[in-house]
């Protein structure tokens, strides 16, 4: 059986065997992009209208849509996997996505970190190191790449956050495990693109600490201490002194989980 397969994490395509399936123009596949993020619910149009277009909802309204989702069946039938494979339905109050048979990068993802979760809970963190790098393989770019549309951008969010929680949480468990050299290249690159994420600060602190690089984590604290209090008028928090009392004590651990975990 071919199977269908959708790829979120990047540009939005479909492929089968290997090819390019042609999900139409940016507004057609941010179309498909609402449908297929609210997989097996009903989506109406006003919801796919305002979440596409926004403010600029073009006069016609909601007459738009039928035509987007008329062409993206035709697409997903002509690919269907011998009747198991994705389909639009089109239902009294909107219509609904099932995938059938097809995968998703996004489902790549979730996997495994939730077998990540598992291999951790068990005790076995390089197996979840392990898992978590198999699952920053998935990402390809910027998710739903050029997509218009406010649902996109708040889909486009919440997936680059979900991105970056997996990659901290990957180099946390490489310092738990003593691996800060393995650990420094990565948090370094985090912390040069989120200069104002507590958590990489301190565990790029805890990573340079390990490695004997004392004064490099002392000049992090400090760099980072004054861009807070620069851009955001605040002053350390408790985790962040507590790291830094830490350092100077000779007695610095493992960062601790950011809020939530």
């Amino acid at each position: 059986m071919t199977c269908v397969r959708f790829f979120a994490l990047g540009p939005l395509h479909a492929e089968v065997a290997g090819q390019w399936l042609d999900l139409g123009p940016v507004r057609q596949q941010a179309v498909f992009a609402t449908l297929l993020f609210n997989v097996d619910r009903v989506v109406t149009p006003a919801s796919i209208l305002h979440g596409v277009w926004g403010a600029e909802v073009p006069a016609t309204g909601t007459k738009l849509i039928p035509p987007y989702i008329y062409r993206l069946r035709r697409t997903l039938d002509a690919a269907g996997d011998a009747g198991d494979g994705p389909a639009i339905e089109t239902l009294r109050i909107g219509y609904r996505l099932r995938l059938g048979s097809a995968g998703t990068d996004v489902a790549d993802f979730d996997d495994a970190v939730d077998r990540a979760a598992a291999a951790e809970a068990c005790g076995d963190l390089a197996g979840a190191v392990a898992l978590l790098a198999e699952a920053e393989k998935s990402w390809v770019g910027e998710p739903l790449a050029g997509l218009p549309g406010p649902y996109a951008q708040s889909r486009r969010q919440h997936l680059l956050e979900r991105r970056v929680v997996s990659v901290e949480h990957r180099l946390e468990l490489q310092l738990r495990l003593g691996h800060g050299h393995a650990a420094l290249p990565v948090l370094t690159a985090l912390r040069a693109e989120f200069p104002l994420r507590e958590h990489v600060a301190i565990m790029l602190m805890t990573a340079l600490y390990q490695t004997g690089r004392h004064a490099e984590a002392m000049d992090v604290f400090s760099a980072f201490r004054a861009q807070l209090a620069a851009e955001l008028g605040v002053e350390p928090t408790p985790a962040l002194a507590e790291a830094y009392i830490g350092m100077l004590r000779g007695e610095l651990g493992l960062p601790p989980a950011p809020h939530g975990r």
